[in-house]
């Protein structure tokens, strides 16, 4: 399947800099694994970006630099771990999502969610499971969120998001995203802050859920 929303050209140009956060850079790699036309745009920013530090004048290195670098190069190496099977029921993702998933709790009748990673603050990326049907209770951001869809799909103000489908929002969106009916959605969300319930509903939820 090829996934019908995408980020922006200056997101992908970030992500290609390094210039946005870990959590928000896993959401954007995740998609890029179902995306071609995405990562042959990162590609070009990549390519684009080392034309540019190529022409860049010489600097000079410091007088420690061969020592550190072999100070690297002699360190024992790291045991490889087994990584985690692949869900043949949702897109490819990062193997740290897979492990996140192990770690899923129960929040609330039909909805799981399982923490991936801290940031500074408020910020964090984490799983959302929502069962067929079910409605995320409206709420607005603070800050940004960025949302990959992994398995199933979900509706929001006239779009329906498949797997692959990235999505943004910020304090400007208040919405109610709602699962199709065909079968859970599970999606990998990075937001900056908690999200603010616009109703009751919403206000009693968010102490379980914690998102």
């Amino acid at each position: 399947m090829t996934p019908s929303f995408h980020p922006s050209h200056e997101v992908l140009i970030d992500y290609a800099a390094g210039a946005v956060a870990p959590g928000q850079a896993m959401v954007i790699a995740t998609h890029l694994r179902a995306c071609a036309a995405c990562l042959g745009e990162v590609a070009l920013a990549d390519a684009v970006g080392g034309a540019l530090v190529g022409a860049l004048p010489p600097a000079p290195m410091r007088e420690d630099a061969l020592a550190r670098a072999l100070a690297q190069v002699e360190r024992p190496a790291r045991r490889p771990l087994t990584p985690p099977a692949p869900r043949p029921d949702w897109i490819p993702v990062p193997s740290a999502v897979l492990e996140a998933a192990r770690r899923r709790r129960w929040s609330a009748p039909g909805v799981w969610v399982a923490p991936v990673l801290r940031g500074p603050g408020e910020a964090r990326a984490y799983l959302l499971r929502v069962a067929a049907g079910m409605s995320v209770p409206h709420h607005g951001h603070r800050g940004a969120e960025m949302v990959c869809v992994l398995k199933g799909a979900y509706a929001d103000r006239g779009d329906v998001h498949e797997p692959g489908d990235f999505a943004q929002s910020d304090e400007s969106v208040d919405h109610t995203p709602t699962v199709t009916r065909d079968g859970e959605c599970v999606c990998l969300i990075a937001a900056e802050g908690a999200l603010i319930p616009r109703n009751w509903v919403g206000r009693l939820f968010q102490p379980f859920v914690r998102i």
